[in-house]
Order: C-alpha cells, then structure tokens, then sequence
C-alpha cells in the first residue's frame, strides 16, 4: 500500500478495517525481514574457510592414476587435509560469533530506523550456542578428553556418523533458527539444503553420490573431490537464497499508509 492508499474510516464495514489491519501486519512483518544479509555474510564466510585448507582446489590428473590422502577428524568443516587444527578451530571461534554480532547490530540498527523489530535475538543466542557447542566437541576431540560414539562406518557410508559434526552443520542449524523467527519457508529451504549437503559430504566424501540418490552402487564426481569446489557449492545454495529472499522483499510494499491529517 502507498502513502496515497484510501484509508478506512469509522463508517467502513468491519471487514473493510479488518483487511485494512491485515495489510498493515503483513506489510509490518515483511519490513522486519531480513534473512537475506545473513545468508549472505555466512555464505562469505564458508568461501573464506576454503583458506584453512591444503590444495582447496586439487584435481585429479585428466590422464588418470593420481590420488590424495588425507587426515580425519577434520576440524575446517570438510573431509580434506586441514592447515591446521589450531587455526580451523580459531577461524571458526573467532569469526563465526563475529558474523552473528555483525548481523545482530544490522538487525538493531534497522529496527530502530524503521520502528519494526524482529525477535532476532532468539538466532542470534541460539547461533552462539551451537557454535559454542560444537567449539568445545571439537577442542574436546583435539585434546582426547571428548569421545563421541563414532559408530561403525560401512561401504555405504565410508565416515562413522560422528563426522557429520562440523561447523558447517552449526550455520544450517542457526539458520533454521531464523526462519522459524523470520517464518520465511525459503530460508528453511536453503538451510536444509545447504545442511543436507554438507553432512553429505561428511558421511561420503567428497565427490561421492550416495547409494540412496543413484542407486544401486552410488557414484562419483571428480570435479569434487577437493573442498574447495564443495565450499564454491555451498556458498552459491546460501547466495541464491539470498538473492531470491532479497528481491522478493525489494518487491514487497515498503511503506505502511498513514491516515491522512484532518483539518482542524
């Protein structure tokens, strides 16, 4: 609704005020919207972790008959040989709560300019304390004083379930978090996807089709077989949300109608 809208008057039917109400929350709940900044400062975020690993961007040899080797638990987010497990666990420690922070002073300064606030603290505590969470597992795996319940892998899924714990992880999650505060069906939709894609990629490595998407034996893609292109991948399901979430709010309606001054 523009500013030039009709406003309703006492004289209107009550179904008339009512749909006018309506409209006024709806367009109040789609001004306080904006899951399309963090979608994007998480998908930067899991590009620059593609710094924590050694030759992100391998290849096979196109003549065949190369290999790769690599060491697990890997504490960057992906099965592929880390820099350092000192500095993945930094890289994550530090910068994860540093996006979170950046994203909440966003929503604040936003709520404040245009008076509609989002219960954006809610993602915000929850984002923390699942990297929080997962922060001290991994620290804990590091030192041998934690010991999850790796299970038994299989020819199936080549990584015990264990594995499936990654930073990577913790960002779905928070996601979905924010969209069950934001109610937006497309963030929950990305999350999942970017989510299932990473735990994917933990449980059978990566390149690997599991069984269940191309039965009977499952497959393999060369062009994957190193984090990098799978960090490539796993940003462009959170910009493509972004994207879709941001353009759809550019064409919401982006001013509520004010009743219109009466002369005196």
């Amino acid at each position: 609704m523009s500013v030039n809208a009709p406003q309703p008057t006492p004289d209107d039917p009550p179904d008339a005020l009512l749909d006018h109400l309506s409209q006024l929350r709806r367009q109040a709940r789609a001004r306080s919207r904006g899951a399309w900044l963090p979608l994007l400062v998480f998908a930067l975020l899991t590009l620059a972790s593609a710094l924590l690993y050694r030759q992100p961007f391998y290849r096979l040899p196109a003549s065949g008959g190369g290999g790769y080797s690599f060491e697990l638990p890997s504490y960057a987010g992906l099965p592929w040989n880390n820099r350092s497990a000192a500095l993945s666990i930094a890289f994550w420690l530090v910068l994860a709560p540093l996006c979170y922070l950046g994203c909440a002073l966003w929503y604040h300064t936003r709520a404040e300019r245009s008076g509609v606030s989002l219960r954006w603290q809610t993602w915000v505590w929850s984002g923390l304390g699942l990297f929080g969470v997962l922060v001290v597992a991994l620290v804990g795996q590091r030192l041998g004083w934690l010991r999850l319940p790796a299970g038994a892998p299989s020819n199936a899924m080549p990584y015990p379930p264990d594995s499936a714990l990654s930073p990577l992880l913790a960002i779905a999650l928070g996601l979905l978090v924010l969209a069950w505060v934001e109610r937006s069906w497309g963030v929950a939709a990305t999350a999942i996807l970017y989510g299932g894609l990473a735990t994917v990629m933990n449980l059978y490595g990566l390149g690997q089709i599991p069984p269940w998407i191309l039965p009977p034996l499952g497959g393999s893609q060369d062009a994957l077989v190193a984090a990098g292109p799978n960090l490539i991948l796993l940003s462009s399901i959170l910009l493509l949300g972004a994207a879709i979430i941001g353009r759809r709010r550019a064409r919401s309606p982006r001013r509520v109608a004010r009743p219109a001054s009466r002369p005196a």
